[in-house]
């Protein structure tokens, strides 16, 4: 392995190891923001920043680079929003594992949109998911499988979505600029929605709250999803995914660590089968060499 994929590597499990984090501040920020004034005010700010820190690389934008930007934040605030609904109505541990569904999903859309090849270990790895999520719903400590858990699987697929949605725009628009603007395009669309839906809740500023959102801001969104961005140009897609799905062990841990959450111990067999239907789809569904 060359030193060009070890920094690749080093970025996406320092994002992995973030966005870990991330699912216990955002469950606490949901005691004093609604939804979708969370996603507002963190892409906002991360639009500022990144936009100060890629200057250089927002000249020359043309009307298909805005267009790009605004697809790709769309996709981004849908999800986010979709998924943290689903926070409000299920565990963060929980929320952590099922969102990573998208690392299984997006091979699936390539077959089904663009003609890939779909491969028997990705069959495989559907039906360890289906065993995975089935273990979850049939826990009876802890409730089985409720609307947040659901909510999380669509935020998942919006999430598949998003990653096609760059990898294509990563080949018409600078992977620099496109940051700035599909953070400052899911802002808008994230004030859209909490406008509209969201009009009259309370948003509570203190310390603790503001807190969050700054790690949010800051470090989830500005830091970690330009590392994410930027070492994915550098490695390998399935080498990548990988990584970016141990965000779902880091989520769960910290859920337990910082949180107190409970794990049952089907709960822990349910999210075991659940990540190893990831490995084996990453491992096993590509052949050597393939898009790097």
């Amino acid at each position: 392995m060359n030193r060009k994929i070890w920094i690749a590597d080093g970025m996406l499990l320092l994002t992995a190891l973030i966005w870990g984090g991330g699912f216990v501040f955002m469950k606490n920020s949901l005691d004093s923001f609604p939804p979708g004034a969370i996603i507002a005010m963190r892409y906002a700010i991360g639009s500022v920043l990144a936009a100060l820190i890629f200057r250089k690389h927002l000249k020359g934008l043309g009307r298909g680079d805005l267009l790009r930007g605004g697809v790709v934040g769309l996709l981004l605030s849908a999800a986010y929003i979709v998924q943290t609904i689903g926070l409000d109505h299920t565990t963060a541990g929980r929320n952590a594992f099922l969102t990573t569904v998208y690392v299984l999903i997006v091979p699936i859309a390539g077959w089904l949109l663009f003609g890939q090849r779909l491969r028997k270990a990705t069959l495989a790895a559907a039906a360890l998911m289906l065993t995975g999520i089935g273990l979850l719903s049939l826990d009876g400590e802890s409730g089985g499988l409720n609307i947040g858990d659901l909510l999380t699987l669509a935020a998942g697929t919006l999430f598949a979505a998003h990653i096609i949605a760059v990898d294509h725009c990563h080949k018409k628009t600078n992977v620099y600029a496109l940051i700035v603007l599909q953070f400052a395009a899911a802002s808008v669309c994230a004030l859209a929605y909490t406008l509209i839906f969201e009009r009259g809740m309370t948003l509570s500023f203190t310390t603790s709250s503001v807190g969050g959102l700054l790690y949010l801001s800051v470090v989830s969104t500005t830091i970690a999803m330009s590392l994410q961005n930027i070492g994915q140009s550098m490695a390998p897609a399935a080498h990548a995914s990988i990584l970016l799905s141990l965000e779902s062990v880091f989520g769960a841990l910290f859920s337990f660590l910082l949180l107190g959450e409970r794990m049952t111990p089907q709960c822990l067999l349910g999210f075991a089968v659940i990540f190893a239907a990831l490995m084996v789809n990453q491992l096993l569904g590509h052949e050597p060499g393939e898009n790097e």
